[in-house]
């Protein structure tokens, strides 16, 4: 796993092709996005307990996930599910190449990547705070490019820009979405006027 690591970072393209490969079954593949979550959640709890939130800051959906293992893991997990199936369907629908099994893939692949930055970040925070906090946004980038290239790997699109635009209008159209069903049901705090 160390090897396909530093070939991630080196060539992610090849990485996640060699990853492909494997032709790892749909139960091996949820079980890598299920694991990724499981050790992300368990690392968001060690850090509250490590670096506790001050009693009197507010509360955020982020902070109370994070006290809360289970509840972070399944959030996960279900967001890796609509990623993974917004990645398969939205590149089709742009004449890509790629399946749901290959998305779910590409999107355990990334939060196995992200986690073993976060358990890098966590020790750091103990070590070398500073530093802690530049591992976190160089996350965020590592994220962000790999989600770019697996996409392009994945549906054998060719040109970057393109799949960035489209990665973000897949956002913003989902988040969107997401905000309406969350004040449908209610789910979203009032806002004082």
């Amino acid at each position: 796993m160390i090897g396909l690591m530093t070939l991630t970072l080196r060539e992610p393209r090849r990485a996640f092709a060699r990853l492909r490969g494997l032709a790892l079954p749909l139960s091996a593949r949820w079980g890598l996005v299920v694991m990724a979550a499981a050790a992300s959640a368990v690392l968001s709890f060690l850090g509250t307990l490590l670096i506790p939130v001050p009693a009197d800051a507010p509360a955020d959906v982020l902070h109370v996930l994070s006290v809360t293992p289970w509840a972070m893991a399944a959030t996960q997990v279900a967001s890796a599910a609509l990623a993974a199936y917004l990645l398969a369907e939205v590149g089709r629908v742009f004449r890509g190449t790629g399946g749901f099994a290959d998305a779910l893939l590409a999107v355990g692949w990334i939060e196995t990547m992200m986690v073993a930055f976060q358990a890098l970040q966590l020790a750091t925070m103990l070590v070398l705070p500073p530093l802690a906090g530049l591992i976190g946004i160089g996350s965020l980038v590592l994220a962000t490019v790999l989600v770019v290239l697996f996409t392009m790997e994945l549906h054998g699109f060719r040109n970057p820009l393109l799949v960035v635009l489209g990665i973000m209008g897949t956002v913003m159209v989902t988040g969107f979405m997401l905000s309406i069903l969350a004040a449908t049901l209610g789910l979203l705090p009032e806002v004082p006027v």
